[in-house]
């Protein structure tokens, strides 16, 4: 590999390493500093008093959404000489789960503006209000529950494949990644379906593994880079 390709490799790498921690950790740490509110049997209320957390939740969900589609189109030009359909695969899938992100983030908006004339209206018992924040609620947990994961898993799972085969990065932890997906769509669909609450402690143990594994890969990809092979371009 000569001097401008390895560079531009590390480059990458660094890249989508930092991705993947801006894709993670900043909308986690939203969750636990402000996400009671809107995971309450009560949210129709709280929301509306505590509007700035939840406007800051939304907007961390935004960011979420753009890092992950950011993710897909910086690894394109490294899978690109692995299979180019399998580069644009995950391009797409990752772009797809960023718009849903987005979608989700504006859900929460739409909540929020519901609560917050829920409150005014002087939260009646038996109101519109009720069953129009459940709707958009119960749509919420299925972006995020399935219709984003399913794209997130699929792209991954490409990448994962492809660095597993390729040995871009240590077929330890390509493993420890599909093995991660596998049991965060059984803890999603756990939860789509009523099996487990959704966002309960179990589906949040469930995630657990990929969430380790994104921040490991995220870590080794910063300080390590990908093991690009003699002669590529």
């Amino acid at each position: 590999m000569n001097a401008d390709s390895m560079s531009y490799s590390r480059k990458s790498a660094r890249i989508t390493g930092v991705l993947f921690i801006l894709g993670t950790v900043p909308v986690m740490a939203a969750m636990s500093l402000w996400g009671q509110s809107v995971s309450s049997p009560d949210y129709l209320s709280l929301m509306a008093t505590h509007s700035n957390e939840v406007l800051l939740l939304a907007l961390s969900v935004m960011f979420m959404g753009l890092a992950c589609a950011g993710i897909g189109i910086s690894m394109y030009p490294i899978l690109k000489p692995h299979g180019e359909a399998l580069a644009l695969g995950v391009v797409g899938f990752r772009v797809i789960e960023g718009t849903l992100q987005l979608a989700s983030a504006v859900s929460l908006a739409v909540l929020l503006a519901l609560s917050q004339e829920f409150v005014r209206a002087g939260s009646p018992a038996d109101s519109f209000f009720q069953p129009a924040a459940a709707v958009v609620q119960s749509v919420r947990d299925w972006m995020s529950n399935g219709f984003s994961l399913l794209p997130w898993c699929t792209g991954a799972a490409i990448y994962y494949a492809v660095f597993y085969r390729t040995r871009l990065l240590p077929r330890w932890l390509s493993a420890w990644g599909l093995l991660g997906l596998l049991l965060m769509l059984i803890g999603a669909f756990s939860g789509m379906f009523g099996l487990i609450e959704a966002f309960s402690p179990p589906q949040m143990l469930l995630m657990l593994p990929i969430m380790l594994q994104e921040m490991a890969l995220a870590v080794w990809l910063i300080v390590k880079g990908y093991s690009m092979p003699e002669g590529a371009k």
